[in-house]
């Protein structure tokens, strides 16, 4: 998951960074970036519609404020978890204009930040995010099985879709993928969905749809350890809940 943080209080960045990084580790999410920003117009340069799964943005800043600048991202992106962090009520009504999700009140505690997480309702989020195919097709990311890559076409099984093809390159394909610690490339021209491995053995997974993949034995050990932390911070994801 890629997160914004933007406040003009260097401390209150840091803090909130800290405490964003520490709690999305204990509910068991992995593979997060955290980019701190000092403010909306330093923001603005690093962004693009969709670039950012979760922004939080204090509400009173130097420059433009937060309200203002939510306005303009909401204007782009309706899809990102929007999260004000504030010592004030007063612009509650604007807020809720622009979408905010939720409301962080100043100062905050490790366990307000567990609980702004909880109510983002991540697990529905993760469950619901895809990604845009070079042709334009729409997929889910957690709808994907595994590719494979053959004369310049990805061909993707999944488990609702059947097979979606599409005319790409391995190394633009991959990078869609590349952000999302459960796909694994576990040999040339194949990406396995850690999620619908139903069996494994130390050169092979078994795929959810029955099919086998072959792990390469110059990645082998490699991909041995992506999946056990795979395992490891699922297992740890499930305990919470």
């Amino acid at each position: 998951m890629k997160i914004a943080i933007i406040d003009d209080e260097q401390d209150e960045l840091d803090g909130l960074s800290r405490r964003v990084e520490d709690q999305f580790s204990l509910l068991g999410y992995s593979g997060n970036e955290i980019h701190c920003f000092h403010s909306a117009e330093e923001f603005f340069p690093a962004w693009s519609p969709g670039g950012y799964d979760l922004i939080l943005m204090d509400i009173y800043m130097d420059g433009m404020p937060g309200i203002e600048a939510a306005r303009r991202i909401r204007k782009q992106d309706r899809d990102c978890r929007l999260v004000f962090s504030t010592s004030s009520n007063s612009f509650a009504s604007e807020s809720y204009e622009v979408g905010a999700d939720y409301y962080l009140h100043k100062p905050f505690t490790d366990d307000d930040i567990a609980n702004m997480l909880r109510k983002l309702d991540l697990e529905n989020y993760e469950l619901s995010r895809s990604i845009t195919l070079p042709d334009g097709k729409h997929i889910l990311l957690r709808n994907i099985i595994r590719t494979e890559y053959h004369n310049h076409v990805v061909t993707i099984s999944t488990k609702n879709n059947g097979q979606v093809r599409t005319r790409t390159s391995q190394a633009e394909f991959q990078s869609l993928l590349s952000e999302y610690p459960y796909f694994c490339c576990c040999s040339k021209g194949i990406i396995l969905n850690f999620y619908e491995v139903s069996a494994r053995d130390k050169s092979m997974f078994t795929m959810s749809d029955g099919s086998t993949v072959a792990i390469s034995r110059r990645k082998e050990k490699e991909v041995q350890e992506a999946y056990a932390v795979f395992l490891f911070e699922r297992m740890r994801k499930e305990m919470r809940e």
